[in-house]
């Protein structure tokens, strides 16, 4: 199927099915309120604006990263960042407040001729894709207009290179005619080279979302109320029976540490303490941390809100970072290692495949099956592992630099190259 043919096919089904997609996504409050700039009206834009566009709270921290480094620079001054979910929204919001040559707005539906609309009124001088926002219209529609198209900090996993593939005649030559692909790592480049993105604008950076915690291994470790006499497990990011897997396997655990439970996803937290109560567990939600005491706290602790995590990795004596066991592609193994602790995970590493083995191969992280977990946690508890040594995962991190300056740089030199010419 040819190009045309391609986008032809994707608008006319996409368009047909969007409608009730997006309806139910706004039920379930995935798109939050600003349906003004998600139809293609935003009040953002103005005076030649770099448009970044991140998905979610990680990649608008990845996107405000360059961008700090970019002001910080003097390489440009006037921003838009979208943000896809009404949680990024929030959270780039807050993180904005200071800095008034950034405006903050939700992203076009990439149908219906809002892509095509926000261009025009936002008006950027480059559209700036941050990891993997592949939104063919919107990407298409930017080309027609002579905006260059950049993407940093890329990334694509095997499974996101297998369903592109099967649309290959629709991403290739929007890909072909980006002005620069930034990849996070050496298989996220060799993917998108194979789904037929330019190899002289195909390149290995890195990813800046990690600056924030090579800075926090770079310094002295905060100081943190611990409870005496006992060690904390800290399982980050679980989805799906992983909460069962853990609890199941740190039951067994003698003397037991206390355990804190951070799901993936809050809309799951109903499932966990259900799941607790059967099991006769008391807990505490992280919510109620209100005149909190280590010592006569429940031996279950459950984060509740957004942005707690990260506390949680700092008490933490070891970490198991979730979506990894089962079917995910894992997440984030290099919060807790910045902090000194070290992580185990299941063999689900996909979008973290290149931190993860950095981590194996400094002692400071373990890939564990679901059957071993009991026993790798039961040696570890009586012995503190000698294989994991966290202390080396914040020293890998330390010795990084930080990647925002670079991308800043090569997204100035690109915004300053010749535009794409229309398609």
């Amino acid at each position: 199927m040819g190009h045309l043919l391609a986008t032809i096919v994707y608008q006319a089904l996409g368009g047909l099915l969007a409608g009730p997609a997006f309806l139910v996504m706004a039920l379930n409050g995935r798109f939050g309120s600003r349906w003004a700039d998600r139809l293609g009206f935003p009040v953002a834009g103005g005076q030649k604006p770099l448009w970044f566009h991140a998905a979610s709270v990680g990649e608008a921290q990845s996107a405000l990263t360059i961008i700090e480094a970019m002001i910080d620079n003097g390489i440009y001054s006037r921003f838009v960042l979208s943000v896809g979910t009404p949680a990024g929204l929030d959270r780039a919001s807050g993180l904005v407040a200071s800095w008034p040559q950034i405006q903050i707005m939700a992203p076009p539906v990439d149908f219906w001729g809002a892509p095509g609309r926000a261009l025009d009124r936002v008006g950027p001088l480059a559209l700036v894709i941050v990891e993997t926002e592949l939104w063919p219209e919107l990407i298409r529609q930017a080309q027609r207009r002579a905006i260059p198209v950049l993407m940093t900090a890329g990334r694509m996993s095997q499974k996101s290179f297998e369903r592109y593939r099967r649309a290959q005649s629709l991403f290739q030559p929007l890909l072909a005619g980006l002005a620069l692909i930034a990849t996070a790592g050496r298989s996220d480049q060799r993917r998108f080279l194979d789904l037929g993105a330019a190899e002289d604008q195909t390149l290995v950076v890195g990813n800046p979302k990690f600056d924030n915690l090579v800075k926090l291994a770079k310094s002295p470790l905060p100081m943190t109320e611990r409870p005496l006499g006992r060690k904390v497990l800290v399982a980050g990011s679980t989805e799906g029976d992983e909460d069962q897997l853990i609890v199941a396997a740190w039951k067994n655990l003698d003397p037991r540490p206390h355990l804190i439970l951070a799901p993936r996803h809050l809309g799951r937290l109903p499932l966990i303490t259900n799941f607790l109560k059967g099991q006769n567990l008391t807990y505490r939600l992280f919510s109620e941390r209100e005149g909190f005491d280590w010592p006569l706290e429940p031996e279950v602790l459950v984060i509740d809100s957004m942005g707690q995590l990260a506390k949680s990795y700092a008490v933490a004596d070891l970490a198991i970072v979730g979506g990894s066991f089962w079917a995910g592609q894992g997440h984030n193994p290099l919060e807790p290692a910045a902090y000194g602790v070290p992580v185990i995970f299941g063999p689900h590493m996909d979008s973290f495949s290149e931190e993860s083995a950095d981590l194996i191969a400094a002692g400071a992280a373990k890939t564990v099956l679901p059957p071993e977990l009991s026993e790798v946690l039961t040696a570890w508890l009586a012995q503190n592992d000698p294989v994991l040594v966290g202390s080396r995962g914040r020293e890998l991190l330390a010795n990084r630099e930080p990647l925002g300056p670079r991308l800043a740089a090569l997204v100035g030199r690109a915004i300053k190259a010749p535009s794409n010419p229309p398609m």
